[in-house]
Protein backbone atom coordinates (compact mmCIF):
# COMPACT_ATOMS: atom_id res chain seq x y z
CA UNK A 1 0.00 0.00 0.00
CA UNK A 2 3.00 2.61 0.95
CA UNK A 3 4.42 1.80 -2.49
CA UNK A 4 1.92 1.97 -4.32
CA UNK A 5 0.62 5.44 -2.69
CA UNK A 6 3.09 7.18 -1.12
CA UNK A 7 6.36 6.17 -3.46
CA UNK A 8 4.93 7.70 -6.89
CA UNK A 9 4.64 11.65 -4.51
CA UNK A 10 7.94 10.99 -2.99
CA UNK A 11 9.71 9.71 -6.18
CA UNK A 12 10.80 13.58 -8.19
CA UNK A 13 11.66 14.45 -4.58
CA UNK A 14 14.21 11.37 -4.55
CA UNK A 15 15.27 11.76 -8.07
CA UNK A 16 16.04 15.12 -7.10
CA UNK A 17 18.04 13.64 -4.31
CA UNK A 18 19.81 10.82 -6.21
CA UNK A 19 21.12 14.09 -8.92
CA UNK A 20 22.39 16.08 -6.04
CA UNK A 21 24.29 13.25 -4.61
CA UNK A 22 25.55 11.99 -8.34
CA UNK A 23 27.12 15.30 -8.67
CA UNK A 24 28.75 15.43 -5.03
CA UNK A 25 30.08 12.21 -5.60
CA UNK A 26 31.45 12.86 -9.34
CA UNK A 27 33.87 15.48 -7.43
CA UNK A 28 35.02 12.78 -5.40
CA UNK A 29 38.54 10.85 -5.98
CA UNK A 30 38.01 7.23 -7.36
CA UNK A 31 40.57 4.60 -8.82
CA UNK A 32 42.26 5.76 -12.35
CA UNK A 33 44.41 2.63 -12.62
CA UNK A 34 43.44 -0.37 -14.49
CA UNK A 35 40.66 -2.65 -13.28
CA UNK A 36 42.49 -5.62 -12.32
CA UNK A 37 43.85 -6.50 -9.01
CA UNK A 38 46.55 -9.02 -8.20
CA UNK A 39 47.13 -11.05 -4.78
CA UNK A 40 50.44 -13.42 -5.37
CA UNK A 41 50.05 -17.27 -5.12
CA UNK A 42 49.88 -20.27 -6.93
CA UNK A 43 46.74 -21.65 -8.98
CA UNK A 44 44.63 -17.83 -8.47
CA UNK A 45 40.82 -18.06 -8.03
CA UNK A 46 39.23 -15.64 -10.93
CA UNK A 47 36.63 -13.06 -9.81
CA UNK A 48 34.86 -11.24 -11.37
CA UNK A 49 33.43 -7.99 -9.21
CA UNK A 50 30.20 -6.36 -10.89
CA UNK A 51 28.23 -3.45 -10.36
CA UNK A 52 27.46 0.07 -8.76
CA UNK A 53 27.96 1.52 -5.39
CA UNK A 54 30.75 -0.71 -3.43
CA UNK A 55 32.24 -1.69 -6.57
CA UNK A 56 33.14 2.23 -7.31
CA UNK A 57 35.91 2.82 -5.09
CA UNK A 58 34.86 6.54 -4.30
CA UNK A 59 37.48 8.19 -1.92
CA UNK A 60 40.62 6.07 -2.94
CA UNK A 61 42.31 6.26 -6.23
CA UNK A 62 43.55 2.68 -6.94
CA UNK A 63 41.24 -0.31 -6.59
CA UNK A 64 44.11 -2.03 -5.15
CA UNK A 65 42.75 0.13 -1.98
CA UNK A 66 39.60 -0.41 -3.11
CA UNK A 67 37.36 -3.41 -2.61
CA UNK A 68 38.39 -5.44 -4.83
CA UNK A 69 42.04 -4.76 -3.46
CA UNK A 70 40.58 -5.85 0.19
CA UNK A 71 39.02 -8.55 -1.42
CA UNK A 72 41.62 -10.15 -3.30
CA UNK A 73 44.12 -10.00 -0.45
CA UNK A 74 41.79 -11.51 2.36
CA UNK A 75 40.38 -14.17 0.27
CA UNK A 76 44.19 -15.20 -0.39
CA UNK A 77 44.99 -15.20 2.98
CA UNK A 78 41.96 -17.72 3.57
CA UNK A 79 42.68 -20.04 0.20
CA UNK A 80 46.17 -19.93 0.30
CA UNK A 81 45.91 -19.19 -3.54
CA UNK A 82 46.46 -16.26 -5.56
CA UNK A 83 43.42 -13.91 -6.26
CA UNK A 84 42.64 -12.13 -9.55
CA UNK A 85 40.37 -9.70 -9.90
CA UNK A 86 38.27 -8.02 -12.57
CA UNK A 87 36.13 -4.93 -11.77
CA UNK A 88 33.42 -3.52 -14.49
CA UNK A 89 31.41 -1.16 -11.74
CA UNK A 90 29.66 1.58 -12.82
CA UNK A 91 28.51 4.31 -10.77
CA UNK A 92 25.09 5.05 -12.71
CA UNK A 93 24.17 1.26 -13.86
CA UNK A 94 20.67 -0.16 -12.82
CA UNK A 95 19.47 -3.58 -12.35
CA UNK A 96 17.55 -2.64 -15.58
CA UNK A 97 20.69 -2.02 -16.92
CA UNK A 98 22.87 -4.37 -15.92
CA UNK A 99 22.33 -6.99 -18.56
CA UNK A 100 23.54 -5.20 -21.47
CA UNK A 101 26.71 -4.16 -19.50
CA UNK A 102 27.56 -8.01 -18.70
CA UNK A 103 26.98 -8.56 -22.17
CA UNK A 104 30.17 -7.22 -22.88
CA UNK A 105 32.59 -9.25 -20.76
CA UNK A 106 33.29 -12.79 -21.02
CA UNK A 107 32.00 -14.50 -18.02
CA UNK A 108 32.99 -18.25 -18.29
CA UNK A 109 36.60 -17.19 -17.52
CA UNK A 110 35.48 -16.50 -14.16
CA UNK A 111 35.93 -18.93 -10.74
CA UNK A 112 33.51 -16.50 -8.71
CA UNK A 113 31.01 -13.85 -10.10
CA UNK A 114 30.17 -11.21 -7.15
CA UNK A 115 27.19 -9.03 -7.92
CA UNK A 116 26.56 -5.78 -6.02
CA UNK A 117 23.90 -4.02 -7.67
CA UNK A 118 20.37 -2.22 -6.63
CA UNK A 119 21.95 1.42 -4.70
CA UNK A 120 20.83 3.40 -7.62
CA UNK A 121 17.72 1.31 -7.81
CA UNK A 122 17.40 1.97 -3.66
CA UNK A 123 17.35 5.30 -4.44
CA UNK A 124 15.02 6.25 -7.41
CA UNK A 125 12.62 3.92 -5.49
CA UNK A 126 12.11 1.57 -8.13
CA UNK A 127 9.58 -0.65 -8.07
CA UNK A 128 9.86 -4.24 -6.74
CA UNK A 129 7.66 -5.25 -9.92
CA UNK A 130 10.49 -3.79 -12.10
CA UNK A 131 13.40 -5.15 -9.86
CA UNK A 132 12.10 -8.74 -9.71
CA UNK A 133 11.98 -8.83 -13.39
CA UNK A 134 15.41 -7.88 -13.97
CA UNK A 135 16.86 -8.95 -11.26
CA UNK A 136 15.61 -12.16 -12.76
CA UNK A 137 16.85 -11.35 -16.14
CA UNK A 138 20.39 -10.74 -14.78
CA UNK A 139 20.82 -13.96 -12.73
CA UNK A 140 19.31 -16.07 -15.90
CA UNK A 141 21.82 -14.36 -18.45
CA UNK A 142 24.96 -14.96 -15.74
CA UNK A 143 24.05 -18.40 -15.54
CA UNK A 144 23.83 -19.29 -19.21
CA UNK A 145 27.05 -18.09 -19.80
CA UNK A 146 29.46 -19.56 -16.81
CA UNK A 147 30.72 -23.22 -16.74
CA UNK A 148 28.92 -24.68 -13.56
CA UNK A 149 31.40 -24.75 -11.13
CA UNK A 150 31.40 -21.14 -11.58
CA UNK A 151 30.15 -19.35 -8.19
CA UNK A 152 27.65 -16.22 -8.42
CA UNK A 153 27.20 -13.99 -5.71
CA UNK A 154 24.62 -11.72 -5.08
CA UNK A 155 25.41 -8.85 -2.44
CA UNK A 156 22.59 -7.43 -0.40
CA UNK A 157 22.00 -3.57 -1.27
CA UNK A 158 23.70 -2.09 1.56
CA UNK A 159 22.33 1.23 3.79
CA UNK A 160 22.27 3.78 1.93
CA UNK A 161 23.11 5.47 4.86
CA UNK A 162 26.79 3.27 4.65
CA UNK A 163 27.01 4.86 1.41
CA UNK A 164 26.81 8.67 1.91
CA UNK A 165 27.47 10.16 5.09
CA UNK A 166 24.41 12.42 5.34
CA UNK A 167 21.68 11.14 7.27
CA UNK A 168 18.63 13.22 6.08
CA UNK A 169 14.85 11.72 5.66
CA UNK A 170 15.75 10.77 1.60
CA UNK A 171 18.57 8.71 2.78
CA UNK A 172 16.07 7.08 5.33
CA UNK A 173 13.37 6.28 2.37
CA UNK A 174 16.09 4.65 0.51
CA UNK A 175 16.90 2.25 3.35
CA UNK A 176 13.84 1.18 3.59
CA UNK A 177 13.58 0.24 0.21
CA UNK A 178 17.03 -1.04 -0.11
CA UNK A 179 15.45 -3.40 2.85
CA UNK A 180 12.00 -4.22 0.61
CA UNK A 181 14.87 -5.33 -2.53
CA UNK A 182 17.00 -7.66 -0.51
CA UNK A 183 13.74 -9.22 1.08
CA UNK A 184 12.97 -9.84 -2.99
CA UNK A 185 16.28 -10.55 -4.24
CA UNK A 186 16.58 -13.42 -1.81
CA UNK A 187 13.41 -14.80 -2.20
CA UNK A 188 14.50 -15.38 -5.87
CA UNK A 189 17.95 -16.39 -5.10
CA UNK A 190 16.84 -19.29 -2.97
CA UNK A 191 15.16 -20.63 -6.60
CA UNK A 192 18.95 -20.81 -7.88
CA UNK A 193 20.75 -23.78 -6.82
CA UNK A 194 24.32 -22.19 -7.86
CA UNK A 195 23.71 -18.62 -6.97
CA UNK A 196 24.41 -17.37 -3.17
CA UNK A 197 22.95 -14.14 -1.42
CA UNK A 198 25.26 -12.61 0.83
CA UNK A 199 23.89 -9.77 3.49
CA UNK A 200 25.67 -7.11 4.04
CA UNK A 201 25.07 -4.14 6.64
CA UNK A 202 28.62 -1.93 6.92
CA UNK A 203 28.47 0.90 9.26
CA UNK A 204 27.13 3.90 8.47
CA UNK A 205 29.54 6.63 7.00
CA UNK A 206 30.92 9.18 10.31
CA UNK A 207 33.53 11.13 7.75
CA UNK A 208 31.46 13.13 5.59
CA UNK A 209 35.25 15.04 4.63
CA UNK A 210 36.95 11.74 3.67
CA UNK A 211 34.63 9.43 2.81
CA UNK A 212 35.78 6.00 2.14
CA UNK A 213 38.97 5.14 2.76
CA UNK A 214 41.24 1.65 2.79
CA UNK A 215 40.09 1.03 6.15
CA UNK A 216 36.59 1.38 5.09
CA UNK A 217 36.70 -1.15 2.29
CA UNK A 218 38.61 -3.64 4.23
CA UNK A 219 35.53 -3.95 6.54
CA UNK A 220 33.40 -4.09 3.94
CA UNK A 221 35.61 -6.90 2.56
CA UNK A 222 35.22 -8.79 5.53
CA UNK A 223 31.47 -8.58 5.13
CA UNK A 224 32.10 -10.64 2.02
CA UNK A 225 34.99 -12.71 1.67
CA UNK A 226 33.94 -15.14 3.91
CA UNK A 227 31.12 -16.98 1.97
CA UNK A 228 32.92 -15.96 -1.42
CA UNK A 229 35.81 -18.32 0.23
CA UNK A 230 33.86 -20.63 1.45
CA UNK A 231 32.35 -21.69 -1.78
CA UNK A 232 35.92 -21.75 -3.65
CA UNK A 233 37.25 -23.49 -1.72
CA UNK A 234 34.32 -26.30 -1.35
CA UNK A 235 33.57 -26.41 -4.50
CA UNK A 236 35.91 -28.71 -6.64
CA UNK A 237 38.32 -26.62 -8.64
CA UNK A 238 38.25 -27.23 -12.76
CA UNK A 239 41.81 -27.05 -14.05
CA UNK A 240 41.06 -26.27 -17.52
CA UNK A 241 38.18 -24.22 -19.28
CA UNK A 242 36.23 -25.26 -21.75
CA UNK A 243 35.60 -22.00 -24.46
CA UNK A 244 34.91 -24.27 -27.13
CA UNK A 245 31.45 -22.61 -27.56
CA UNK A 246 33.07 -19.14 -27.71
CA UNK A 247 35.73 -20.28 -30.16
CA UNK A 248 34.09 -17.92 -33.24
CA UNK A 249 34.12 -14.94 -30.58
CA UNK A 250 38.15 -15.84 -29.60
CA UNK A 251 39.44 -15.93 -33.19
CA UNK A 252 36.69 -12.66 -34.23
CA UNK A 253 38.95 -11.15 -30.97
CA UNK A 254 42.29 -12.16 -32.20
CA UNK A 255 41.62 -11.00 -35.98
CA UNK A 256 40.64 -7.74 -34.09
CA UNK A 257 44.22 -7.23 -33.07
CA UNK A 258 45.56 -7.32 -36.39
CA UNK A 259 48.53 -9.20 -35.10
CA UNK A 260 49.08 -12.24 -37.24
CA UNK A 261 51.51 -12.34 -40.08
CA UNK A 262 53.30 -9.26 -38.98
CA UNK A 263 57.10 -8.70 -39.07
CA UNK A 264 59.22 -9.01 -35.57
CA UNK A 265 58.40 -6.35 -33.11
CA UNK A 266 61.23 -5.18 -30.43
CA UNK A 267 58.66 -4.64 -27.97
CA UNK A 268 57.77 -8.33 -28.01
CA UNK A 269 61.23 -9.96 -28.42
CA UNK A 270 61.93 -7.82 -25.34
CA UNK A 271 59.98 -10.00 -23.77
CA UNK A 272 60.77 -13.27 -25.04
CA UNK A 273 64.43 -12.39 -24.19
CA UNK A 274 63.84 -11.12 -20.57
CA UNK A 275 61.74 -14.65 -20.19
CA UNK A 276 64.38 -16.31 -21.76
CA UNK A 277 67.25 -15.07 -19.07
CA UNK A 278 65.00 -15.20 -16.54
CA UNK A 279 63.94 -18.84 -16.60
CA UNK A 280 67.19 -20.03 -18.38
CA UNK A 281 65.12 -21.36 -21.16
CA UNK A 282 64.20 -20.97 -24.34
CA UNK A 283 61.02 -19.24 -24.66
CA UNK A 284 57.74 -17.98 -27.33
CA UNK A 285 55.40 -15.92 -27.70
CA UNK A 286 52.55 -17.66 -29.94
CA UNK A 287 49.12 -16.63 -30.95
CA UNK A 288 46.18 -18.88 -31.87
CA UNK A 289 45.17 -18.62 -35.12
CA UNK A 290 42.71 -20.74 -35.99
CA UNK A 291 44.03 -24.70 -35.96
CA UNK A 292 47.58 -23.49 -35.33
CA UNK A 293 49.80 -21.63 -32.74
CA UNK A 294 51.93 -18.59 -34.62
CA UNK A 295 54.73 -17.68 -33.90
CA UNK A 296 55.27 -14.11 -33.16
CA UNK A 297 58.49 -13.83 -31.00
CA UNK A 298 61.06 -16.37 -29.96
CA UNK A 299 64.58 -17.12 -28.09
CA UNK A 300 66.14 -20.28 -28.75
CA UNK A 301 62.96 -21.73 -30.75
CA UNK A 302 62.95 -22.36 -34.84
CA UNK A 303 59.23 -22.73 -35.39
CA UNK A 304 56.92 -19.61 -37.32
CA UNK A 305 54.15 -21.87 -36.23
CA UNK A 306 52.90 -25.34 -34.29
CA UNK A 307 49.88 -27.04 -34.34
CA UNK A 308 47.28 -26.24 -32.30
CA UNK A 309 45.55 -30.33 -31.61
CA UNK A 310 47.87 -31.72 -28.67
CA UNK A 311 50.46 -29.23 -27.65
CA UNK A 312 51.47 -27.72 -24.53
CA UNK A 313 50.69 -24.30 -25.19
CA UNK A 314 47.09 -25.52 -25.95
CA UNK A 315 46.99 -26.66 -22.96
CA UNK A 316 48.21 -23.33 -21.40
CA UNK A 317 45.96 -21.55 -23.59
CA UNK A 318 42.84 -23.53 -21.40
CA UNK A 319 44.29 -23.49 -18.18
CA UNK A 320 43.63 -21.14 -15.16
CA UNK A 321 46.78 -19.92 -14.39
CA UNK A 322 50.32 -20.88 -15.29
CA UNK A 323 50.36 -24.89 -16.90
CA UNK A 324 53.82 -25.97 -15.87
CA UNK A 325 55.27 -29.44 -16.74
CA UNK A 326 58.87 -30.23 -14.78
CA UNK A 327 59.62 -33.15 -16.63
CA UNK A 328 57.45 -34.13 -19.94
CA UNK A 329 58.46 -37.61 -20.12
CA UNK A 330 56.58 -38.14 -17.03
CA UNK A 331 53.41 -36.39 -18.27
CA UNK A 332 50.37 -39.41 -18.82
CA UNK A 333 48.46 -36.66 -20.70
CA UNK A 334 49.36 -36.98 -24.41
CA UNK A 335 51.06 -34.17 -25.82
CA UNK A 336 53.24 -33.48 -28.70
CA UNK A 337 56.68 -32.82 -27.32
CA UNK A 338 58.43 -31.36 -29.71
CA UNK A 339 61.24 -32.88 -27.77
CA UNK A 340 61.28 -31.18 -24.88
CA UNK A 341 61.43 -32.28 -21.07
CA UNK A 342 59.87 -29.00 -19.45
CA UNK A 343 57.24 -26.52 -19.97
CA UNK A 344 55.29 -23.81 -18.80
CA UNK A 345 53.36 -21.35 -20.30
CA UNK A 346 50.32 -18.55 -19.08
CA UNK A 347 47.38 -17.56 -21.54
CA UNK A 348 47.33 -14.38 -23.35
CA UNK A 349 44.29 -12.42 -23.65
CA UNK A 350 42.91 -9.76 -25.29
CA UNK A 351 41.25 -6.20 -23.85
CA UNK A 352 38.01 -7.81 -23.29
CA UNK A 353 39.42 -11.23 -21.69
CA UNK A 354 39.62 -13.60 -24.93
CA UNK A 355 42.15 -15.62 -24.21
CA UNK A 356 44.14 -15.35 -28.05
CA UNK A 357 47.93 -16.64 -27.07
CA UNK A 358 50.49 -18.19 -24.74
CA UNK A 359 53.84 -17.17 -23.44
CA UNK A 360 55.60 -20.38 -23.35
CA UNK A 361 58.87 -21.19 -21.74
CA UNK A 362 60.72 -24.85 -22.14
CA UNK A 363 63.93 -26.93 -22.71
CA UNK A 364 64.95 -29.85 -23.71
CA UNK A 365 66.10 -30.65 -20.17
CA UNK A 366 63.87 -31.32 -16.91
CA UNK A 367 63.70 -28.89 -14.53
CA UNK A 368 62.19 -27.47 -11.11
CA UNK A 369 59.64 -24.99 -11.03
CA UNK A 370 58.19 -22.73 -7.82
CA UNK A 371 55.70 -20.68 -6.77
CA UNK A 372 57.46 -17.64 -7.47
CA UNK A 373 58.57 -18.49 -11.28
CA UNK A 374 54.78 -18.98 -12.11
CA UNK A 375 54.56 -15.02 -10.81
CA UNK A 376 57.35 -13.58 -12.66
CA UNK A 377 56.02 -15.60 -15.62
CA UNK A 378 52.41 -14.52 -15.01
CA UNK A 379 53.50 -11.16 -15.44
CA UNK A 380 55.41 -11.25 -18.18
CA UNK A 381 52.34 -12.58 -19.85
CA UNK A 382 50.26 -9.44 -18.88
CA UNK A 383 53.07 -7.06 -20.10
CA UNK A 384 52.56 -8.99 -23.38
CA UNK A 385 49.02 -7.75 -22.95
CA UNK A 386 49.59 -4.33 -22.31
CA UNK A 387 51.65 -4.58 -25.33
CA UNK A 388 48.76 -5.56 -27.32
CA UNK A 389 46.38 -2.85 -26.24
CA UNK A 390 49.15 0.19 -27.55
CA UNK A 391 48.41 1.63 -30.80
Amino acid sequence: MLQRIVYPLIRPIMRLFHFRLDRRLSHLPKPIDAPHVHAPGNDPDRVLLFGSGPAVGYGVLSNDLALPGQLARQLSAITGRGADFDVVADPEVTIQGSVALLQQHNLWRYDAILLTIGVNNALLLTSVKIWRTAIRELLRHVTEHVPLSTQVLVVAVPPIRAMDALTTVPTWIADQHSAVLNRETRRIVANYPRITFVPFSPLSMSDDIRFRSAETYQQWATLIVTPLAHLLTEEPRHELLDFAENEDVRQAALDALGIVGTEPEERFDRIARVASQLFGTASAITFVDHDRHWTKAQVGWNHDEIPRQGSCATIALRSSGVYAVEDLDLETTEIDHFGLRFYAGYAIESGYGERVGVLSVFSAEPRTWSVAESELLRDLALQVQRELQQP
